[in-house]
């Protein structure tokens, strides 16, 4: 008996509260959906990708790049978006077509081993130095915060954003995380698109002859430092191709194909489900790549032909 028929086994004899929710039961097959709408409906885990990509990284990098160099860096940003979701793909295909999580896959690779793989250990530590860009959030939006309502410090705006992560985290599962990234995403998607729309009403700020050229690859001078933070950070980044595949579990991608067996049902189900998760990928692709080129049309219309590049506090103000 294969592995995972083994856990499917294991895991149908386990009460139902006691049951690990990544386990793969055979009663948790589904067929996956036939048409586009259907598969529209299982979306989420892009969503959720999509909501955490969008967010100070995208306003302030892309911003202030386009405040640096104009519209000439304007390929980088479609670059950065286009090229990551290659990878994403993989990641998820693996985890439906396994049961395992994109943590588990990168553990059976060949290398040095110190109790995990030398590549898991990497992750952990690009974990650790991604704390430094949480804390930096937590701050800038504390600020924000502070400007709003001054009689609060920021440091108190920082405490009580940290207990309400943790209450949205610590207090629902994953359908509470999906709700609050649709509420996210929409929202900020369609400010961040009508203040570029504004923009382009705007003939000192925006021409389209300035935005094509844009389009022609071509390293910007001054802010090729920029350019190069820009293309790591923005689009689907290394935290998140590694989460994706949990989010994929969470949804429920997985138990919906059934643990992997050699025979055309599973070939058919599994294959099925992932034509749903390019669905998902290629919706969040569209509404982070939306919201990030807005983003960076702001900077390059307004901020560059008004010649202020913002920087420390000014990022804020």
């Amino acid at each position: 008996m294969r592995p995972q028929e083994k856990a499917e086994s294991r895991a149908a004899q386990q009460p139902e509260a006691l049951r690990d929710p990544y386990e793969i039961r055979p009663e948790d097959r589904v067929e996956p959906p036939a048409t586009l709408r259907g598969a529209l409906r299982r979306i989420g885990p892009g969503m959720i990708l999509a909501a955490s990509i969008v967010g100070s990284g995208e306003l302030i990098a892309t911003t202030t790049l386009g405040a640096e160099v104009g519209y000439a860096a304007l390929w980088i940003i479609l670059l950065s978006c286009f090229i990551k979701p290659v990878i994403q793909a993989e990641l998820g295909r693996y985890t439906i077509a396994t049961g395992e999580t994109g943590l588990e896959g990168f553990n059976h690779f060949p290398g040095p081993r110190l109790r995990v793989n030398w590549i898991v250990w990497a992750w952990a530590v690009m974990v650790l130095c991604t704390l430094l860009q949480v804390g930096a959030m937590f701050g800038g939006v504390a600020q924000v915060l502070n400007l709003l309502v001054t009689a609060i410090p920021v440091n108190v705006w920082v405490v009580f954003l940290m207990i309400l992560t943790l209450a949205i985290l610590l207090g629902g599962g994953y359908e509470r995380i999906e709700r609050l990234a649709m509420v996210k995403v929409g929202l900020f998607t369609m400010l961040t698109f009508l203040a570029a729309l504004l923009v382009f009403r705007q003939p000192q700020y925006f021409s389209w002859s300035a935005l094509l050229r844009g389009l022609k690859p071509q390293l910007p001078g001054a802010g090729l430092t920029t350019a190069v933070a820009v293309f790591g950070i923005t689009g689907v980044g290394a935290t998140e191709l590694f989460m994706y595949p949990y989010w994929c579990v969470e949804k429920g991608y997985a138990r919906y194909a059934g643990c992997r067996q050699e025979t055309e049902e599973w070939k058919r189900r599994a294959a099925g489900w992932v034509r749903v998760m390019h669905v998902d990928i290629l919706a969040s692709l569209v509404i982070y790549t939306v919201a990030t080129t807005a983003f960076y049309v702001l900077g390059a219309g307004v901020l560059h032909g008004m010649g202020v590049v913002p920087a420390a506090n000014d990022m804020i103000k």
